[in-house]
């Protein structure tokens, strides 16, 4: 009987490169760092993306754990909120959308919001949105600390199936203003 797989070492299993196969293959994500302000609706809602996928450029696991990029998109997303909130930002909050409970250390959403927030002068409520589910497609949020702003800002550093922003406006429609604003469209 001829044998259809091929053989690997017990300790190369999970490794990519040690089994062909296009179930084992993974492509990192790219962004070329070029920005491309964009609008989009994904169900109810609408959503301003500074930066999009490309075919070349920094990895998606490379910008999320630089402190040095973290600044560059916070200062992108300054320069574009100046622009789009006119009359000021009295009122107004910035929160991020929930971390990952498994993920601990540089917090690269946390640091861009934080960095926003110094610079125009609005509370940054980190972890104000926690995630009830485990399910990353259909997740189920509920407020950990109130928000007194009826205007709010919600940030996510890479958005790839909308979920977590249809989830996050499920939890806060009841507010004056939100405007969702994504570091990286993953679409």
């Amino acid at each position: 009987m001829k044998r259809k797989g091929k053989i690997c070492r017990i300790d190369d299993w999970d490794k990519p490169e040690a089994v062909k196969g296009k179930s084992w293959s993974h492509q990192e994500r790219l962004c070329d760092l070029k920005e491309k302000v964009s609008l989009h609706k994904k169900g109810d809602i609408y959503y301003i993306s500074q930066f999009t996928r490309s075919k070349t450029g920094t990895s998606f696991s490379e910008i999320k754990q630089s402190e040095e990029l973290a600044s560059f998109f916070a200062e992108r997303a300054c320069e574009f909120l100046h622009r789009f909130i006119v009359g000021g930002y009295e009122g107004w909050c910035i929160v991020t959308t929930p971390r990952r409970r498994h993920y601990e250390g540089f917090h690269f959403a946390t640091s861009i919001c934080t960095k926003i927030a110094g610079a125009v002068k609005i509370p940054f409520y980190e972890n104000a949105i926690q995630c009830l589910t485990k399910d990353r497609l259909n997740p189920e949020f509920f407020l950990l600390r109130p928000i007194k702003e009826k205007k709010i800002i919600v940030y996510d550093d890479i958005l790839t199936t909308g979920s977590t922003l249809l989830a996050t406006y499920e939890l806060l429609k009841d507010r004056e203003q939100l405007l969702f604003l994504v570091g990286i469209n993953n679409n």
